[in-house]
């Protein structure tokens, strides 16, 4: 997110559409999706209300609507709609042990983080099922006005905090019970062999190459009052987008030596 560069948004974007692919499959059409609606929202949005730039497309009452503002709000649009989707992957592959295991020289972040995690999508079911019984008392009606949408609003989060602290004194209680301590040495199903230290390296210089290439200038893109490439590292683009595609080539990689063992098997 910290490269505006429409050159890096685009590979980006690209390796998170694959990667959601992958990790999706058919459901991720509807990611996909999304993510075009934001492009084209932010895109609108800056290209209405951000007036900048030397090529006009159109004046509409002595106000000027450029080329600029709406390539910006293009470029914009896909490093969010990219993050985002980044973001989906790491929720789909990363879960709470994996966070023990990263975390495991700090036993409490971890606990904290893996519970976070369970906390959020634990809420949403938990609130969705406060509205619905709250509807079912209504006699199936929501609340009408904002007076009413906001005291039905507030009366939800009153309830889904009741049983957020309820079920912390709970869970709190249970691990006491059960002697929680986070000093014991624990045993997991995550190795860390060589061809993780060979991935990480990669991994690491990759980034590191490109991070250097940003820092001394060769990422640099102008977008007003004229749109140019100022310099741009053919080697460190390459390497960004190598950088990006690393998880789809190791998921597909991964799925391909299991079907292989299954079938010789």
């Amino acid at each position: 997110m910290s490269f505006n560069n429409p050159v890096i948004s685009a590979l980006s974007l690209i390796c998170a559409s694959a990667c959601t692919v992958v990790l999706f499959g058919r459901r991720a059409l509807g990611r996909l999706g999304f993510s075009v609606i934001i492009i084209a929202v932010v895109s609108a949005f800056n290209f209405f209300f951000a007036h900048y730039g030397n090529d006009v497309l159109f004046t509409l009452k002595n106000t000027d609507f450029t080329l600029e503002a709406l390539f910006f709000g293009f470029n914009q649009g896909m490093v969010i709609s990219s993050a985002l989707l980044w973001f989906t992957a790491m929720g789909k592959c990363v879960d709470s042990e994996k966070l023990v295991y990263l975390f495991r020289f700090a036993p409490k972040i971890a606990l904290m983080l893996s519970m976070i995690l369970g906390f959020i999508p634990r809420f949403l079911k938990k609130q969705k099922e406060i509205r619905e019984a709250r509807l079912a008392l209504n006699g199936g009606e929501a609340s009408k006005g904002v007076k009413g949408k906001m005291s039905a609003a507030v009366n939800d989060l009153s309830a889904l905090t009741n049983y957020a602290l309820e079920g912390s004194i709970i869970t709190a209680n249970s691990m006491t019970a059960r002697g929680y301590n986070p000093r014991v040495i624990r045993g997991g199903r995550y190795r860390f062999k060589t061809d993780d230290l060979v991935f990480l390296f990669v991994s690491a210089s990759l980034f590191a190459f490109v991070l250097v290439q940003k820092v001394i200038g060769n990422l640099s893109f102008v977008f007003e009052p004229d749109i140019y490439i100022k310099r741009l590292s053919i080697p460190a683009a390459v390497c960004f987008f190598i950088f990006g595609l690393m998880p789809v080539v190791t998921d597909l990689w991964r799925t391909f030596s299991w079907k292989r063992s299954r079938s010789a098997a």
